[in-house]
């Protein structure tokens, strides 16, 4: 079998680069393991507006199910007072907020899109064993018989990259020595589709409105805080009571917490000769600005924009050298810029609260800057 792209995972992040490349008239082989498996994961997500107009253009956004569009975002320190309030409207602030969606929307409507595109072939259930990476491209071996070849290969299997481990490539990790714990909570008091943030002691919690009554939690918990009995699974759902001076009623967990320890890391190389790394593959950032998913779509548009634009030859073999310069650059300022975010809000002593407190109060009453740090984040955290 020949295209002119592997691309190994059929995530969201494997299958919008596909979609992407099908649209620039790429012929493109997806392999993956496990799809039933993969389909069953279900994540939330923020959704940024550079992403969604990503999505709009390659015709994925208007069939993505239950989309919630974001009213406003809050933002606490320390506890759920309005002195300590940092908030962000759209109405007020005249400009989008993002959006909430649910993984397996995402990917549901993907998949839907790939069965009936000419260009791209899905194969489930399947393993790479060899990988011959030459100046010529790149040669493949699955399930021990096939072969497959094509001048690029794209690794987007998540942190846990087999093509990695394969190449024996490293990471540059960011420990930030803590652990996240994740879940689904149902409130009787409606949220408004309201996002909420709130820096503690113990670390960030982050409030996604999945629905009116529904949220989707991602509770960061400092190491040395890690065995307090509030973080315990019967505990939990009192401590945001607690931490919200019960706003949102009564709550009840939906499902079980997932525990995971954070790290970021970059990539030592996005590009090793003919194969390339993209989204969770090459990079991780602290969860509590959600801007991972967003993070990897900016990776894909610069795939694209490269593909469509570039002077070179595709079969030259620097075709994709400026993603990879480009990418590792944008990617690790971000991983910065949220390391420093957390790293500032995790500071336990009084100068630093005063500092803090004064300066999201200064900007609170900054309707301009406020619209800076929105258009920011709503470009993935990019300065270019």
């Amino acid at each position: 079998m020949k295209a002119d792209v592997i691309i190994v995972g059929a995530g969201i992040i494997g299958m919008s680069l596909a979609l992407s490349l099908s649209k620039s008239n790429k012929k493109i082989i997806i392999i993956e393991k496990n799809l039933l498996n993969s389909l069953k994961i279900n994540r939330v997500y923020s959704i940024s507006e550079k992403t969604k107009s990503f999505y709009k253009e390659i015709n994925i956004w208007d069939n993505i199910d239950e989309v919630n569009n974001l009213e406003s975002m809050n933002i606490y320190y320390r506890n759920f007072n309005p002195k300590n309030l940092l908030s962000f409207s759209e109405k007020i602030n005249k400009v989008k907020i993002g959006y909430i969606a649910q993984s397996k929307n995402i990917s549901n409507s993907l998949l839907e899109k790939i069965k009936t595109d000419k260009n791209i072939s899905l194969l489930d259930n399947y393993k790479i064993n060899d990988i011959e990476n030459t100046s010529e491209g790149i040669k493949i071996n699955i399930n021990d018989c096939e072969c497959i070849e094509a001048r690029y290969l794209f690794s987007c299997e998540g942190s846990k990259s087999s093509i990695k481990r394969k190449l024996l490539e490293k990471n540059i990790y960011d420990d930030y020595n803590s652990k996240a714990l994740v879940f689904n909570i149902k409130h009787s008091i409606e949220n408004n589709n309201i996002a909420y943030q709130i820096f503690l002691k113990t670390g960030p919690v982050a409030f996604l409105p999945i629905s009116k009554n529904y949220f989707s939690m991602v509770v960061s918990i400092k190491n040395k805080y890690s065995e307090k009995k509030i973080f315990k699974e019967e505990n939990i759902a009192d401590f945001i009571k607690d931490i919200t001076n019960n706003k949102f009623g009564n709550i009840k967990l939906i499902n079980k917490p997932i525990s995971f320890n954070l790290k970021g890391f970059d990539s030592e190389n996005y590009k090793v000769g003919n194969i390339l790394f993209v989204g969770d593959s090459a990079h991780s950032v602290h969860p509590l600005a959600g801007m991972g998913l967003n993070l990897g779509i900016s990776d894909i548009i610069e795939i694209v924009n490269i593909t469509n634009s570039n002077s070179l030859s595709f079969n030259n073999k620097n075709f994709y050298s400026k993603y990879a310069r480009k990418q590792k650059i944008i990617n690790k300022q971000a991983r910065r810029q949220l390391k420093f975010i957390e790293k500032i809000y995790s500071m336990d002593n009084k100068l630093a609260e005063s500092i803090i407190k004064n300066t999201m109060s200064a900007i609170q009453k900054s309707g301009f800057v406020k619209k800076k740090i929105i258009e920011h984040a709503n470009n993935n955290l990019s300065f270019f």
